[in-house]
């Protein structure tokens, strides 16, 4: 079993206590843990100190990758209105493209579109005369977006050649979705490793699309997570190494960011860098919570997002199938889906998804919110 495998690593690596010296510089120096043995068995013991475990019970299909390969990255959900049980997961294979699947992890779509880092959607946008589903996602291939509208279950591109970002982005890296809900208009933001943070807003002119670069900004180091919540027009952006921003997403308003200090890496010893996947549980007008994924330590904090308190972390371990580890990107929706996700599901990708004990390609975890809710002491939502 994993965690035998788990337990055998950390005793061979550390002794039983570690002093308070020690612990800091292990979590201001993390090893990769996908490029050493002593990266994993440091993120395995950092793991140790978060409270709250939640055992997984569902997952998707492997994506279709050798098991030691760095290949699935970050997850979207499409919410079937009529039918929530036959919603969709859209999950990013980053060497090959985007794959479709269905609630119960099966794979109803494989699409080729390049080296896809993060992808996000968007539902109802009105283009024209018509209603759409529209998928983004970052392209290394040609330092691009791609924009896919999603219909009857498959993605179907909305321009013929890439749609190629500034040349001040060094390599396509992270992406959201943001719509304006004042004018409706839809904007993708496109991150780079260089820290520079772009924003674009689809159009249709006649029968075509046009992507053109509205505003652009940056970050000291390298981000990749970014989130927008439409409702409060804020955009969050987790710079890797050190912290979560907050900043205007309207096109027109100035780019000042503000810190969620509550996130900082240097500072809150259950966070250890990279800060990579970040996403928004909405409830109300304005309030809901904002989970990042703290890949340092195999964990995912969780704050209350108008306050912006970190109310804990908690780890994704073995329960009907495997657990987590060093999760990229994640995705939440507080949609009632089914049975299994009465209050909706959060979805994220394992970096080591294992069957027994051997290793297979990554995939997505799809875990219950409610489990997160009752595991975290979380009230329920105000209506």
């Amino acid at each position: 079993m994993k965690n035998i495998l788990t337990s055998l690593l950390i005793l061979l690596s550390f002794s039983a206590c570690k002093n308070q010296k020690e612990n800091q510089q292990a979590k201001q120096l993390p090893k990769d843990p996908r490029q050493s043995d002593e990266g994993m068995r440091m993120a395995y013991q950092l793991q140790e100190k978060i409270k709250v475990s939640i055992p997984v019970n569902h997952q998707t299909a492997p994506v279709n990758a050798p098991a030691d390969m760095d290949s699935a990255d970050d997850p979207a959900i499409w919410i079937n209105h009529q039918n929530p049980s036959e919603s969709l997961i859209i999950g990013t294979h980053k060497e090959k493209g985007l794959y479709v699947f269905n609630l119960q992890g099966e794979i109803l779509g494989e699409y080729p579109i390049g080296k896809v880092n993060n992808v996000d959607i968007r539902q109802k946008v009105v283009m024209g005369n018509d209603t759409l589903d529209i998928v983004a996602a970052s392209n290394r291939n040609d330092n691009s977006i791609s924009w896919m509208k999603l219909e009857a279950g498959k993605l179907i591109s909305l321009f013929d050649r890439p749609q190629l970002v500034s040349n001040a982005i060094d390599d396509a890296y992270g992406c959201c979705l943001y719509q304006d809900q004042q004018n409706q208009q839809l904007y993708a933001f496109i991150n780079g490793k260089n820290g520079v943070i772009e924003q674009y807003e689809l159009q249709l002119e006649g029968d075509q699309f046009k992507q053109s670069l509205v505003r652009s900004m940056k970050v000291s180091s390298q981000p990749e997570g970014m989130v927008a919540d439409d409702r409060t027009d804020k955009l969050y952006i987790g710079e890797e190494a050190t912290t979560i921003w907050i900043v205007n997403a309207k096109a027109s308003a100035a780019t000042t960011m503000e810190e969620m200090t509550t996130a900082r890496v240097a500072e809150n010893e259950n966070i250890v860098a990279d800060i990579e996947g970040i996403t928004i549980y909405p409830t109300g007008a304005t309030g809901g919570y904002l989970i990042a994924s703290s890949q340092g330590n195999f964990s995912y904090a969780l704050f209350e997002l108008e306050s912006k308190t970190y109310l804990g972390s908690f780890a994704l371990v073995d329960g009907k199938v495997d657990g987590v580890e060093e999760t990229d990107g994640l995705e939440v929706t507080p949609v009632a889906l089914s049975p299994d996700f009465p209050k909706g599901a959060l979805v994220v990708q394992d970096g080591f998804n294992f069957e027994g004990d051997s290793l297979v390609a990554q995939n997505f975890k799809i875990i219950s919110w409610e489990k997160i809710e009752e595991a975290m002491g979380l009230l329920p939502p105000v209506q």
